[in-house]
């Protein structure tokens, strides 16, 4: 593409839309000063005269995709445990959405409104069934980094362990006389559905959670 030497009518914002657009797509180590002016169709040097450098850019694109999304209200009138999967599962899909801006946001120590919002809305989940201090604090963070790994995994948790074509049956050769069980399961471990694995485990953990907090509750 041609850059041409367009000074006016591009506004920081536009710029900032575009960068974390390119960032989202392609990740931060590919992202350059030079890649987005070809993507605005400008000269390099016209994005220097609406920010000082490229790191007052991704400032800017930090801020922006910190404000920008926020997690749906929790689903009202549904018991405990329905309301804290569904907590669970909003924070993944913001997570995965914006997997490739998580080192620019971690690199400053920043905190999408999504992620504060998780927290609030997760303490006072964990308060409401009789958590208290650090136990409330402990609870969630038991949820929150689950949901976290997940997030940080989702691309590769369906395709491994998988049997078939690429997958366990094809990299290893599992003996019956060493490993039994693993042989005997071997084909069922097909390719996982992310979204599903996750629900399920999810609501194991919240389980415990509920079921751990309903036994403090009983009298000693």
């Amino acid at each position: 593409m041609t850059t041409t030497t367009r000074t006016t009518g591009l506004r920081p914002e536009d710029i900032v839309e575009v960068a974390h657009r390119l960032i989202s797509e392609h990740g931060l180590a590919e992202f350059s000063m030079r890649k987005l002016a070809a993507e605005l169709d400008v000269n390099p040097m016209t994005i220097y005269l609406r920010f000082d450098n490229k790191e007052a850019l991704l400032d800017a694109v930090a801020r922006h995709g910190l404000a920008r999304v926020r997690l749906p209200p929790l689903p009202v009138g549904a018991p405990w445990p329905d309301r804290a999967v569904a907590l669970c599962e909003a924070l993944r899909r913001h997570l995965v959405a914006d997997r490739n801006l998580l080192p620019l946001y971690a690199s400053d120590g920043r905190m999408s409104n999504a992620v504060v919002q998780s927290v609030e809305q997760g303490l006072a989940l964990m308060e409401e069934i009789g958590y208290r201090g650090d136990g409330a604090v402990l609870a969630f963070r038991s949820i929150f980094w689950h949901t976290v790994g997940f997030a940080l995994v989702d691309q590769s948790v369906e395709r491994f362990p998988a049997n078939g074509p690429g997958g366990l049956g094809d990299l290893v050769e599992i003996d019956e006389s060493t490993h039994p069980n693993f042989h005997r399961h071997l084909s069922s471990f097909t390719t996982v559905d992310g979204d599903h694995l996750f629900s399920h485990t999810t609501r194991l953990l919240v389980a415990g959670l509920y079921g751990d907090a309903a036994r403090s509750m009983e009298p000693t």
